[in-house]
């Protein structure tokens, strides 16, 4: 330290000891301090994304190594679920969503619920939600003048990923089905994937769908995955596949 910077820091009274910065320190610092505001941008951006994904509390923690496989097809559906997730964007590209179908506890939701976390932490908008829950907001849309048909489908296209669980469980009335084959193909027309879990048999669901809407739900699909195995529930104490 030269005699003038050793004069000036006296007369700012800076503590003993003190040594000016050189600039590859200073450099240092402002690096380490923008990769923390990243770093804190992502997470608060990942936050936002998780708690608009829809998913139950019960499936925040589902991922793909607590996923429990004893047989050769359940090893199977999880690594068609880790490469739809690293693949993206190629499925995403041809608006190329998944269909899991099988009975009740086998664990379609766990597996996609997975996905969802997965696909979450690389930020991109994902949402499940069940198809009574989207029929819901399309009745609640009838009551309330501020939301248009418009702005109802739009809030439909804005996920990358829009999830819709307990396909079949709806009455399946002429307008249910109307409105599930008109997002659906404005996803299509959007080049967003849609994908669907469903606990019905194809013949099920074809009949419940009519031929339009079943053909749009498998022109959405990409890779399917049939749970074929026996349930989970009542099985295991320690956590399960549901």
């Amino acid at each position: 330290m030269n005699s003038e910077l050793s004069k000036l820091l006296t007369r700012l009274n800076a503590p003993v000891g003190v040594k000016p910065a050189t600039r590859e320190h200073i450099a240092e610092l402002k690096r380490k301090s923008e990769a923390a505001a990243y770093k804190d941008h992502v997470a608060r951006k990942n936050k936002k994304l998780m708690d608009l994904t829809g998913l139950n509390t019960h499936f925040l923690s589902c991922r793909f190594d607590n996923y429990i496989c004893e047989r050769k097809d359940q090893f199977d559906a999880v690594e068609k679920a880790k490469k739809y997730c690293e693949k993206f964007s190629e499925y995403s590209a041809l608006a190329k969503g998944f269909l899991f179908s099988g009975t009740s506890g086998t664990g379609k939701n766990h597996l996609a619920s997975a996905m969802v976390n997965e696909l979450v932490e690389k930020n991109h908008f994902v949402v499940l939600l069940s198809v009574m829950d989207l029929l819901a907001r399309v009745r609640e849309s009838y009551k309330d003048p501020s939301i248009s048909e418009d702005k109802l489908i739009n809030d439909f296209l804005r996920p990358d990923l829009l999830i819709i669980d307990e396909l079949g469980l709806q009455r399946g009335s002429v307008d249910e089905v109307l409105w599930l084959t008109r997002i659906i193909d404005k996803r299509l027309y959007a080049k967003k994937p849609t994908s669907f879990i469903t606990n019905l048999k194809k013949s099920e669901l074809q009949e419940l769908l009519g031929e339009r809407a079943y053909g749009r739900v498998l022109e959405s699909v990409g890779l399917g995955v049939l749970f074929s195995w026996p349930s989970y529930r009542g099985k295991r104490t320690g956590g399960s596949n549901e």
